[in-house]
């Protein structure tokens, strides 16, 4: 099957093609397999014919003549296809078991012949290419005694006329390759042309029609494409906005509890603070994960991986929560987006710092990608959790669920990595601790 697979066209063109030819090949080939095998069994018997004739015409014209002078009457009907020669002394015995076509030539003649005593076709030739009869040796015993060895040859007419079909076969076989080449790029270029279009649409922008030509299963695509193009966007924009409203609408009511909680006594402040906290936090993880799909308005730029990390360590260590740093490759820059990709950085310490201990970062160049690795001495994470922890909103076992944080964080994470065709590779062992790696694409190389 692998075999195959290979084998196979990728594309809708090459697969048309392909099936195309194959169909048409099957066809032509049964139709001259078929023709040439009509066209032997009509042209054998056909020759059979014409040398049981010639044969009966000789003997006639030869058994009419003289004895004394069938000698000269046979060298001057002597021709390139046909000697007779008489035969003196003790006739030979059969070669062989007379072959059907033999029996067939005799039988025919000796009734066409009838002064002819006796007719024994000895041996043939055999055309070597196409394998059907073109001449035969036979003995011959006249009315009178005299026994004559005679050589027939027909004309090849099957050879000359199965060379002509199979040049015209050919011509018609490469003409139609070509009109099939043709044939297939009309069915393939409207489907082309659709998913170039597709491929060019962007959720920002207001879908660009979608091209509806060629058969009409192909329109019929493109029509629901159009419509569902236009009801994404929709629901994109609407989503968008609906963003932006709920970015001020839960982010100023928790704002404005922070300044009342002031006024409260400290002896119930503290827990009020650490639920507004949480709130607080869930709701920008929220925020973050949901843009995180989104298309970036923010630009392309060569980006420091290093430094990034650097500054994210510093601000953990501002907030008085410290991560180890280990080796920091400056040749680590990739084109990316600094806000989400210092976010997705983010949102990996903070997860070692919530889950693991000791927790530490290191970035380095191994061959044509950036890794970025966050690392702690934790528990880990158990084996049945791994593959689901990236998954938004899971929150794994019991320990984890305790710790706090929305579910969204690795989620987040993977988002990013996707939007810089990047990937999230997570390990971990039991006890050990969990190991984070970032992998982004190296384009731009520090000199």
């Amino acid at each position: 099957m692998g075999l195959i697979s290979r084998l196979v066209p990728s594309t809708l063109l090459g697969q048309t093609l392909a099936t195309l030819l194959i169909g048409f090949s099957l066809l032509i080939g049964a139709m001259v397999g078929l023709h040439d095998y009509l066209q032997r069994s009509v042209v054998d018997r056909s020759i059979e014919e014409i040398l049981a004739q010639r044969l009966a015409t000789l003997l006639e014209t030869l058994d009419a003549v003289p004895a004394s002078q069938r000698d000269a009457v046979s060298i001057a009907l002597a021709q390139p296809d046909l000697t007779v020669r008489r035969i003196t002394g003790l006739l030979p015995e059969p070669k062989r078991e007379a072959e059907p076509a033999f029996q067939r030539i005799s039988e025919r003649a000796l009734s066409l012949a009838t002064p002819v005593r006796t007719l024994r076709i000895e041996s043939g030739t055999f055309d070597p290419s196409m394998g059907h009869l073109v001449g035969i040796v036979g003995l011959a015993w006249l009315s009178d005694g005299t026994w004559l060895e005679i050589r027939l040859s027909s004309t090849d007419v099957i050879s000359a006329e199965m060379r002509v079909l199979y040049a015209y076969t050919g011509l018609f076989g490469i003409s139609l390759l070509i009109a099939m080449g043709f044939a297939s790029r009309l069915i393939a270029s409207p489907v082309t042309a659709l998913a170039s279009t597709v491929a060019r649409m962007d959720l920002a922008k207001p879908p660009e029609p979608v091209p509806a030509n060629g058969p009409l299963e192909v329109r019929q695509l493109a029509e629901a494409i159009d419509r569902m193009a236009s009801r994404t966007y929709d629901a994109f924009r609407q989503r968008t906005l609906a963003l932006g409203a709920l970015s001020h609408d839960l982010m100023s009511p928790i704002a404005r509890l922070r300044l009342r909680v002031e006024e409260l006594p400290d002896t119930v402040t503290a827990p009020i603070r650490q639920d507004l906290g949480e709130m607080e936090a869930m709701v920008s993880d929220v925020l973050a994960y949901l843009r995180s799909g989104e298309p970036n308005h923010e630009p392309l730029r060569p980006v420091s991986v290093a430094a990034l990390a650097r500054t994210v360590v510093d601000e953990f260590l501002e907030a008085g929560q410290v991560v180890m740093e280990h080796t920091l490759d400056e040749r680590a820059i990739v084109p990316g987006r600094r806000v989400a990709l210092k976010c997705a950085i983010t949102n990996l310490v903070a997860n070692a710092l919530r889950y693991g201990r000791d927790p530490w970062i290191e970035v380095t160049v191994i061959g044509n990608e950036v890794h970025l690795v966050v690392g702690d001495r934790g528990p880990g994470i158990p084996e049945q959790d791994l593959p689901h922890v990236t998954k938004p909103f899971f929150r794994g076992d019991a320990a984890r669920s305790r710790g706090g944080g929305s579910g969204l964080g690795l989620a987040t994470v993977v988002a990013i990595a996707k939007a810089h065709t990047g990937h999230l590779d997570l390990e971990s062992v039991a006890g050990r601790g969990t190991l984070a790696t970032l992998k982004l694409p190296l384009q731009f190389v520090q000199s």
